[in-house]
């Protein structure tokens, strides 16, 4: 497991299980589990927390100890725990004045704007993200909850976040905590970290990309955001 027991984890980290049963046996799932509760399963390699290429945001678990287990169980009904007894330290104190729910209206020209690169190569797959009235509720808990134009609250989007200064980084999508993780809600795939910058004047919530990574997160997170509440 990548995760070594005794950890702190402060940072974004991977979480990871290389699993090869003995004898010609195979493995059947690996669950994901943080003290005691199934939060994630993979029923084929490679074995990572929250789909292939994302990471573990700690600061979402909450701080203080946690028990991370995988539990490997195999086609012929063998089973084993790979266990990491973790202490999260996340500073989150920066995040308070982001706080709040904001909207924004993209339009075409936003689209237009990451043209250059969409590409699969840098995850882009199926439709562009939509015109319309995007909704964004940013938490002191270090996660963003993102309603796309169809209103539709109980399928939202999820991206952990972290900020140092006037630097944010978003780091994917958190599908283990959306409400139907096995239809996910992704701008990309792979959905990799990237770095923005962002100021606050008023009500007025302003991001600018530093890094050209998953077109369709940028046409909907760069630009100007007005706090509702």
């Amino acid at each position: 497991m990548t995760i070594a027991d005794g950890s702190t984890l402060s940072r974004a980290v991977p979480w990871r299980v290389m699993a090869k049963p003995a004898d010609g046996d195979s493995v059947s799932e690996v669950d994901f589990l943080v003290d005691g509760k199934r939060l994630w399963a993979e029923n084929s390699p490679p074995y990572v927390f929250d789909d292939d290429d994302q990471l573990l945001p700690p600061w979402l678990l909450g701080g203080g100890g946690h028990v991370l287990t995988a539990h490997v169980q195999t086609v012929n009904g063998a089973a084993a725990d790979a266990t990491a007894h973790v202490t999260v330290k996340a500073r989150l104190a920066a995040n308070n004045r982001l706080v709040g729910t904001y909207r924004r209206v993209v339009t075409r020209a936003d689209q237009q704007r990451v043209k250059p690169y969409r590409l699969p190569s840098r995850g882009a797959f199926g439709e562009t993200s939509p015109t319309g009235r995007w909704t964004l509720q940013i938490k002191n808990s270090g996660e963003i909850v993102g309603v796309d134009p169809s209103g539709d609250a109980a399928n939202p989007f999820i991206e952990p976040y972290s900020v140092s200064g006037s630097a944010m980084t978003l780091y994917g999508p958190a599908v283990w905590r959306q409400p139907n993780p096995q239809s996910p809600n992704l701008f990309c795939e792979p959905e990799t970290p990237s770095d923005y910058t962002w100021s606050l004047s008023g009500s007025t919530l302003t991001i600018r990309n530093t890094q050209q990574a998953c077109a369709d997160r940028d046409i909907v997170f760069v630009g100007r955001w007005i706090r509702s509440s």
